[in-house]
């Protein structure tokens, strides 16, 4: 692997873990810029709660390209009453930088209405640096109508790297959807993404997306059979390679 390319990872990652930059790892974070009101991925349950989904969702996230510097990820929900409760975990082990980022939450969901919760514990080890941990937490309220669709999200609640979502979309009929979302972020830089989906009879969907700051477009291809779903997403970034991301669903 280039050395260039690797000082240009742990400087990112370094400058990512001083201004506070809220991690996208699943393939349909990644194809959808975090739009996650476009999202029924299990993969998606660590950046919104109110994921109207059950099941267990695996990940493998390659930023830039770089396989030493893979993040793996297991998300799972399951309902009780109007109830779904989940649990997940992200793990990054690379020689110069180690991540762990586990949660738990409960969503209640009625109707179109989703409200959720989730509570996060995350690691960080920079080379022979001290690790470090921290708490924070996510909310999220959303609204998916059959014609439009509006969300809330309030990531890393509290902290200096918190971020507010403000989401809305629109169904533009024969399975196209558009939505877009403005991100303020307090102490950082705000950006604004949008997103679309169109599916293609009825067992592919494509994906796409693009936000502002840093400017990046994000692309995917899903595929549905029955309670599975296969997702492949890349994503672009101005300074760096090429990202890919799978994600793999089963639903119950």
């Amino acid at each position: 692997m280039p050395h260039k390319v690797i000082l240009c990872l742990i400087g990112f990652l370094w400058t990512a873990f001083l201004a506070g930059v809220v991690s996208e790892d699943s393939a349909s974070a990644n194809a959808l810029s975090g739009v996650t009101l476009l999202s029924t991925s299990l993969s998606d349950l660590a950046l919104s709660p109110a994921i109207p989904a059950a099941g267990i969702g695996f990940s493998c996230h390659l930023p830039f390209g770089i396989p030493s510097a893979a993040v793996y990820s297991l998300n799972t929900a399951s309902s009780v009453g109007p109830f779904l409760v989940n649990s997940g975990g992200a793990f990054l082990e690379h020689t110069d930088y180690r991540r762990q980022n586990f949660h738990l939450g409960l969503a209640w969901h009625y109707e179109y209405i989703s409200v959720g919760g989730a509570g996060h514990l995350l690691y960080e080890k920079f080379g022979d640096l001290a690790s470090y941990h921290s708490w924070n937490g996510n909310l999220a309220l959303c609204i998916r109508g059959e014609d439009y669709g509006t969300e809330i999200r309030w990531l890393h609640a509290g902290s200096r790297d918190s971020e507010l979502h403000l989401s809305t979309s629109t169904y533009l009929g024969d399975g196209i959807a558009c939505a877009a979302d403005y991100v303020y972020v307090p102490h950082g830089d705000d950006n604004y993404r949008c997103a679309t989906t169109c599916d293609i009879g009825g067992i592919f969907q494509l994906l796409a997306s693009w936000q502002n700051t840093p400017a990046r477009f994000g692309a995917g291809l899903k595929f549905n059979c029955g309670a599975i779903e296969l997702l492949y997403a890349i994503r672009t970034h101005p300074d760096l390679n090429l990202s890919h991301s799978l994600d793999l669903g089963l639903r119950w």
